[in-house]
């Protein structure tokens, strides 16, 4: 069975609104390989039945109706059935089975402390019967009771039963829609919720890296007309030695070394469809003629596109995507939702400052600190470093003590059932019910307390992990910037080698075949170039004649 696209493959030929794309535009776009780019076009156009045109150099151009989702919907079954579990069945199903975590926290707090108050309490009372009696030779209910053990130190816990009524907060709508009686913000994380995340975290925050690497490595090749150095390569890597390591690389910085290992950049290589070249100097470049096609005019750059005009370019897209609109929302509409939110935009006078005063008046992303790390930034690849929890550290506070007082009570409460055990005592009704399932209480009050702390020593060493990773991406844009010693001239023989962007489907003498076409019009163009063929070999003949 065929792999169904990803959901950033959608989102690239969506946003191509029925225009020409060609593998390598998808590929850079959405951060895939060039052969996963392949693949999904040609599922795609099975699928939706586009149109498929080639090019005089073979190239693939492919078009696909504006609505493309639409389309699939209503051609493919499969297509009907994943986007209907992963968009409208799972999210649901996630977000009750994150409540229900929470509401188990509850219940098993108030199965333990309640149960721990009916058993105090019928010792106390057993206890004064005794009293009255003058019966102190240690009857079983008494001993087992507050005579011996005392009142539950936790009883005050349940006799405030306020976390009924404090923690549980009406869920979000995920529609965006503002009213305050019904719906909290969405970035605010309700309690429940926060249980859940302080127990098992939040997710991966990298778990776009991949994608991201691969779009940051195909705009810089194509910045660079086609062809790169390994040290272009290394801030995008993973595994990739110090550039002044004496243990990795001989010699200081800047100087001649004889051998260097390039293996940290055979995986961007060969997902690039890059070929490695030697220069007349023994360097090594690599080139990737195939990223050095497309279908779109605003795809062609500057073979020199400045970094710092592509920072600020991806953090309005950042901004604009915080700020609930598109990434190429106009600037009328940026000046309306900051009219419509009564923020005053007095002495702006261009795109940025408008985009400056967005950045300042957008609510802070408390609990999502992770994504305010600089990712931006084009010439390097960041990876994010691992958060405990998202929730508020009120919240988590909170979850955590009140994991701890669970553990307590369960610890507690077992004393006194395995008090009772020893005299073969089973508690009636409710306490019953309790004593029986409560193996399963204490498991999830251990595993409560448990699982985040070896949680949090497995995020204490990944995050070591990414930034030493971090940190040598840095130091190799550093010391790529400085271009020192055969950097220089590597870089300068890699621009030698650099191509220039070559548009595709720009008019009907780059195609050689259309599926839009007839066969009969397909036939006279062929006839037509041929006849143009044939003339221009006649011409030639009839020059070397006359000569």
């Amino acid at each position: 069975m065929e792999r169904m696209p990803s959901k950033a493959v959608l989102d690239v030929v969506e946003k191509a609104d029925g225009r020409p794309i060609v593998a390598s535009d998808l590929a850079t776009q959405a951060g895939i390989s060039l052969s996963q780019s392949r693949k999904d076009l040609t599922t795609l156009a099975s699928l939706s039945r586009g149109d498929i045109a080639v090019s005089t150099d073979g190239e693939l151009i492919y078009t696909f109706p504006s609505d493309i989702s639409a389309v699939l919907s209503s051609n493919s079954v499969k297509y009907r059935l994943v986007s209907t579990w992963k968009d409208k069945i799972v999210p649901p199903l996630f977000y009750v089975a994150k409540l229900g975590f929470g509401v188990v926290l509850l219940t098993s707090l108030l199965a333990i402390f309640s149960t721990i108050f009916f058993i105090s309490s019928g010792s106390s009372s057993n206890r004064d019967d005794d009293n009255r009696r003058d019966d102190r030779r240690g009857g079983m209910p008494s001993m087992f009771g507050g005579g011996f053990w005392g009142p539950s130190p936790f009883d005050f816990f349940y006799y405030r039963p306020y976390y009924s009524r404090y923690y549980y907060s009406p869920s979000y709508n995920p529609n965006g829609n503002d009213d305050a009686t019904r719906y909290r913000d969405p970035g605010e994380m309700g309690f429940l919720e926060s249980v859940f995340s302080y127990v098992f975290g939040d997710g991966n925050p990298n778990g776009d890296v991949e994608e991201r690497r691969l779009a940051l490595v195909a705009e810089m090749i194509r910045n660079n007309g086609g062809a790169v150095t390994a040290e272009q390569l290394a801030p995008f890597c993973d595994d990739i030695p110090l550039p002044n390591d004496d243990s990795n690389i001989e010699g200081k910085l800047g100087e001649e070394r004889a051998y260097v290992d390039e293996s940290f950049v055979l995986p961007i290589v060969s997902q690039l469809d890059g070929v490695p070249q030697v220069t007349e100097d023994g360097d090594i470049v690599y080139t990737f003629p195939e990223l050095m096609t497309t279908s779109s005019s605003s795809t062609v750059v500057s073979p020199r596109m400045d970094s710092k005009e592509m920072a600020r370019m991806r953090r309005e897209s950042r901004i604009l995507r915080l700020a609930g609109l598109e990434e190429d929302a106009p600037t009328r509409d940026i000046k309306r939702l900051l009219d419509m939110n009564g923020i005053n935009t007095r002495g702006a006078l261009n795109r940025d400052d408008l985009m400056d005063i967005l950045e300042k008046v957008l609510p802070e992303q408390e609990g999502n600190t992770y994504m305010d790390l600089d990712v931006d930034d084009p010439t390097l690849l960041l990876e994010r470093e691992y958060k405990f929890s998202l929730a508020s550290s009120l919240q988590t506070i909170l979850a955590g003590g009140l994991g701890v007082v669970n553990l307590g009570g369960a610890l507690y409460l077992g004393n006194l059932l395995g008090q009772y055990a020893l005299y073969g005592v089973r508690l009636p009704s409710y306490m019953g019910l309790v004593q029986q399932f409560f193996p399963l209480l204490l498991g999830y009050a251990v595993l409560f307390n448990v699982i985040p702390l070896v949680r949090n020593i497995i995020i204490q060493r990944k995050n070591e992990q990414i930034r030493h990773r971090n940190e040598r991406r840095k130091r190799w844009k550093t010391y790529l910037e400085e271009k020192a010693g055969s950097i220089k001239r590597k870089v300068l023989a890699a621009s030698r080698m650099g191509k220039r962007m070559k548009q595709l489907g720009t008019g009907s003498k780059d195609v050689v075949f259309d599926t839009r076409q007839e066969f009969v019009e397909v036939e006279k163009v062929k006839e037509t170039q041929a006849m143009k063929e044939f003339d221009k070999l006649l011409e030639g003949s009839e020059t070397k004649a006359w000569e």
